[in-house]
């Protein structure tokens, strides 16, 4: 009997099929795959026990029944795998253990499934925390672990069921024709549903749900590819190129635009802002400890540009069946659609630019050129107030005892960005108010004409 080979396998998968199929391998005994009419390919493992079968006249220990046990999914349980499970199965079968009473007993012994300790993850850990990340923990559970290791023993899983799982999460979907389909699946989504799944491991292991002591998804980031960190800045003029493009968006994401470029705050953040966080007497946000990444409190200042599209949004977008502020809704949820309105705003900027196109970039990219574009003014030495106006944490014991929220020195430095992001608009703005006290009764000309 001829050993099996990868290539093999393949090409008898890629092979139209009426019935099923036993691939026996000529390494292992009673190996063998199984490939169905339709779907995919499960190792089998075929053994009798030593012992099962009684004894001889003479002391000598029978062979038993035969019993078949099931090895896992190809390719997710590679060949080689698939013999080294079952050699260790069958030199237990030698000694007289039954792997499948083992099985068993670890199904019947309070065992739980990656679904149920998932589940149990969700509602013990993740929602008695509160964390804010619910969302991406239960995406990345509901999308990519349970459906690839839902059934598996979450004792017994294992790095090559990991792998698979990876390699699965790893291929683009694009979105479906359902209205709550998604695209899924990336790099980025990979590496979440390895993070998602390590954690809930340590987690089931630290609470004593699982017999295990290792955690098979440990280290299997070095698999993936090197994350990228983003570094696109715009420059004053590309940033006063979107600025203008937002005005042509309308509301919600036309304000969304602006204000990020106003305050430097995160686009989730103006995304679940509600109408209590927002003080238009004092032009000050507040963003509550539990609703703020760094779970403390984010004091920033709004520059008039920013109380005046809040309060043209207040006055013309009352959310009556909510408090969110930007909203697709009428208040009731949060801002969604980003991806949609990024490809309008692209056209916007074409639009408004004279057919010219930017370096991609998203608008989390914004934040950074605020960022940026600040330190540019401040010069060296003020990392400090940089970090204010972003909201990360401190947590130095001088940060800690220093409560000063430096409000004024943050109102100041982005005002003066505000100026130099409008600047061009109120060139514009002057040219106009000129050539209508000029010529009050003519029409009004394009600022290409009063330029020229």
């Amino acid at each position: 009997m001829k050993r099996l080979t990868d290539t093999a396998i393949r090409a008898v998968l890629a092979t139209p099929r009426t019935r099923r199929r036993d691939l026996a391998d000529g390494a292992v005994a009673g190996l063998a795959l199984r490939i169905g009419r339709t779907r995919g390919a499960t190792w089998s493992l075929l053994f009798r026990v030593v012992g099962e079968g009684g004894v001889t006249d003479r002391g000598h220990a029978l062979k038993g029944g035969k019993h078949r046990i099931s090895l896992g999914c190809y390719p997710e349980v590679s060949l080689e795998s698939a013999r080294a499970r079952a050699s260790k199965y069958l030199d237990r079968a030698k000694k007289g253990e039954c792997p499948t009473g083992e099985l068993e007993r670890a199904a019947t012994a309070g065992g739980l499934t990656v679904k149920a300790l998932a589940e149990t993850f969700l509602e013990d850990y993740v929602r008695m925390k509160e964390l804010r990340a619910f969302i991406k923990y239960e995406g990345a559970l509901r999308v990519h672990v349970v459906p690839a290791l839902g059934t598996v023993l979450a004792d017994v899983v294992s790095r090559e069921q990991i792998r698979g799982l990876v390699k699965k999460a790893m291929v683009r979907v694009s979105r479906g024709q359902g209205p709550r389909d998604r695209p899924r699946g990336g790099k980025e989504a990979a590496r979440s549903a390895l993070g998602v799944l390590r954690k809930m491991i340590n987690w089931g292991i630290r609470e004593k749900l699982l017999k295990r002591t290792d955690n098979p998804a440990t280290g299997m980031e070095d698999n993936l590819p090197k994350k990228k960190q983003r570094d696109r800045v715009l420059s004053l003029e590309e940033a006063q190129i979107v600025w203008r493009a937002a005005e042509t968006l309308g509301y919600p994401f036309g304000p969304a635009y602006q204000l990020i470029l106003l305050t430097g705050c995160r686009p989730g953040e103006w995304s679940t802002c509600i109408r209590p966080y927002v003080d238009l007497k004092t032009a000050l946000l507040v963003l509550p400890a539990n609703a703020y990444k760094s779970d403390h409190v984010h004091v920033v200042p709004l520059v008039p540009q920013a109380v005046e599209i809040l309060d043209r949004v207040f006055r013309n977008h009352r959310g009556e069946s909510g408090e969110h502020i930007l909203s697709g809704t009428d208040g009731k949820k949060r801002l969604s659609g980003w991806t949609k309105a990024h490809a309008r705003m692209m056209r916007a900027i074409c639009a408004v630019g004279g057919e010219r196109t930017l370096v991609p970039w998203t608008p989390h990219d914004l934040r950074r050129t605020v960022a940026t574009r600040i330190a540019e003014q401040l010069g060296v030495g003020r990392e400090q107030l940089i970090k204010r106006v972003l909201g990360h944490s401190d947590g130095c014991v001088t940060a800690i005892y220093n409560r000063y929220g430096y409000v004024r020195e943050m109102r100041a430095v982005l005002e003066h960005w505000a100026t130099d992001l409008t600047a061009e608009e109120s060139k514009i703005a002057s040219l106009r108010r000129r050539s209508v006290e000029s010529s009050p009764t003519s029409e009004l000309a394009t600022p290409a004409e009063e330029a020229a």
